[in-house]
Order: structure tokens, then C-alpha cells, then sequence
């Protein structure tokens, strides 16, 4: 690990400031991404700024539009809180699934969605697309872990698949972020925060260099659904998600009013199944056809040499999960 300046910010404009300061900052809550990815020298930063004395970003808190979670709040936190495992059941699951309860005590849900890639080329002493070079080695590599939809060029030149979980089950409960940068606060879709890495941009996070994740937002409207988010894992528990669904749907009488599904592990972001979604729409929840359902979510998938399984992979755990919101 290279040497690094520290600086303690205690406020968000504190921060920013820091990171205008000097080029080559980075912002350190947890670290349980941040210190790996410094240890393994993909990231040198020249000064590591402190951001978990700022106040009131590791609270949770109900506000009539919705519920407003701080950006600093561990995964712990969001797995036992009575309002989120009551109202956004989702979010709840995915937290509790997420790494090892030593990580999930230490890890913040803003480093959590913002983490890089697990890919063992991009962490390798390995030249990738992703870190600068010319080549995404795990096309042609080892890629049983990798994504199985956007795997075409012209759709993405890394095919790594998206490590985080409480970023599908955000996506599928309709959340928001928040962050700072010098011209005020911004809120984002987090369904924007992501996006396909280009030339010019060789990241999934949209989000400015220099800015602040603060917080997310959860809609009130979420409340009147139900959710839930499951994922399948190469050993029984504590690992990334092979695939991972969120679904969230609302119902009138005995059909379904509104839905939605996030999918996670199997792309190089956080996806919809916006197909899926519009099938299930004013469906009868009697009769629902779980395997046209399942084939639905799956006919667009383009697996690469070494993860064709994700593909029965996904369509079980997608009729498992709808199996068990529905009872």
C-alpha cells in the first residue's frame, strides 16, 4: 500500500472541499471496499478523507414523503429495522444477505452501492477494459461468476456482473439517492446512478468525482406493495450473488396494480425486467403463469462460455421468489 495523507471531515462541505483540495481523494466510511482495493494497488489515493464524523448521516428517518436513510448507516442496521422489515421488505432481505456480519456492521449502505466490481481480472494484476487497458480478459477467461445479459460489445465492454444487493432491491422499491456536490444537493433515481461504462467513462456510477453520496430515499408509495429479494450464492451464505431478484408489486382486488423487478448478479449493473413487469400488470394473481413468466425473464440473456447455468439459475430463483411473496 502506497503512503496517504488523512483528514478528518466534519461536515459534507468540509469534504467537498477536501476532495477540490487535492486531485487523487478519496472518501473513507467504512472501508470495507475502499482499504482491499488500496491494499491490492488498483487504487493509490494520495489522501483518504474521513467522512463518518459528519452528524446525522447514520440515522434513519420517517418523514411523510417516504423514509430517508442516511448515507452512513451500516447493512446491519437496515436488515433489523422494524419500519424497513415491516414496509420495504426487500431492502431488509438484501441487507441481511449482504457479506458476513462482521462486514455488515462495519459497511455503509453508501460505500455498499457504490463498491467496484469483484471481478477477478479487474482485482488481478490484470490491465482490463474496466481499469484503463484495451482488453475485458474475462470474455474470453474465466467468467462463471460474470454477467449473462449486456455481454455484447455493443452493449458494454466489461462483462463483470454487479456485486451489490440492497442496490437491486433498491431499484425494484422505486428509491432515490441523494449527494453534494459544490453547486448544492441533487436527487437521483438510483436507477440512474448506474449506467453501461463507456470510453469516456470507464465506471457503472454516474455519480460526479467530486461529490457526496448522503443519503437515500425511500416513497411512501412503496408501503402499499409488498416486497422481496433472494438471491442464489455459491455457498450456502456470505457470498456475492450468482443471482439475485428483488420483486416489489402492488395489488387491487386479485390482480397485480403495479410491479416491479430488479435483478442483480447477472449484469454489469442493477437491471429491470421491465418484460416481466408489464406481464404481470393486471394479471390475476390466481393464475399467474410462473414458467412464461420465468422464460420471459430469461429470453434475452446472452451467457458467455463459462456461466450458461445462471440462466436455469435465474428462472429458479425468480418463480421461487414470486412463489413465496405471493403466500
Amino acid at each position: 500500500m502506497d503512503n496517504f495523507s488523512y483528514r478528518r471531515a466534519l461536515s459534507h462541505q468540509e469534504a467537498l472541499g477536501a476532495l477540490q483540495e487535492q486531485d487523487g481523494s478519496k472518501l473513507l466510511a467504512g472501508g470495507t471496499d475502499l482499504i482491499p482495493l488500496m491494499k491490492e494497488g488498483i487504487w493509490s489515493p494520495d489522501r483518504l478523507i474521513d467522512i463518518t464524523a459528519i452528524p446525522d448521516c447514520d440515522a434513519v428517518e420517517a418523514r411523510e414523503d417516504g423514509l430517508n436513510i442516511g448515507a452512513l448507516v451500516p447493512l446491519s442496521t437496515l436488515a433489523s429495522h422494524p419500519a424497513i422489515q415491516q414496509s420495504y421488505t426487500a431492502l431488509s432481505d438484501a441487507c441481511r444477505l449482504a457479506a458476513t456480519p462482521q462486514l455488515r456492521n462495519m459497511g455503509t449502505i453508501g460505500g455498499n452501492l457504490l463498491q467496484q466490481t469483484r471481478c477477478w481480472y479487474y482485482r488481478g494484476p490484470y490491465d482490463c477494459w474496466l481499469k484503463g487497458g484495451d482488453v475485458c480478459y474475462a470474455r474470453g477467461g474465466e467468467n462463471e461468476y460474470h454477467s449473462i445479459f449486456a455481454t455484447s460489445p455493443e452493449e458494454s465492454r466489461c462483462v463483470s456482473a454487479h456485486p451489490s444487493d440492497p442496490a437491486a432491491a433498491l431499484l425494484a422499491l422505486d428509491a432515490s439517492v441523494t449527494f453534494q456536490t459544490a453547486q448544492g444537493e441533487t436527487e437521483l433515481p438510483i436507477e440512474e446512478l448506474y449506467a453501461l461504462p463507456k470510453e469516456s467513462r470507464r465506471s457503472f456510477v454516474t455519480l460526479p468525482h467530486e461529490a457526496v453520496l448522503t443519503g437515500i430515499r425511500l416513497p411512501a408509495a412503496a408501503t402499499a406493495g409488498i416486497s422481496a429479494y433472494d438471491k442464489a450464492m455459491a455457498r450456502a451464505s456470505w457470498a456475492f450473488a450468482l443471482a439475485g431478484v428483488a420483486i416489489y408489486f402492488e395489488k387491487q382486488g386479485g390482480e397485480i396494480s403495479r410491479a416491479r423487478i430488479a435483478l442483480s448478479g447477472v449484469a454489469p449493473i442493477p437491471t429491470r425486467a421491465r418484460k416481466v413487469e408489464a406481464q404481470l400488470e393486471g394479471a390475476d394473481l390466481a393464475n399467474l403463469e410462473l414458467d412464461t413468466l420465468a422464460e420471459t425473464l430469461v429470453e434475452s440473456a446472452r451467457p458467455l462460455s463459462h456461466n450458461g447455468y445462471k440462466v436455469k439459475l435465474l428462472r429458479a430463483l425468480f418463480k421461487q421468489t414470486l412463489s413465496r411473496i405471493l403466500e
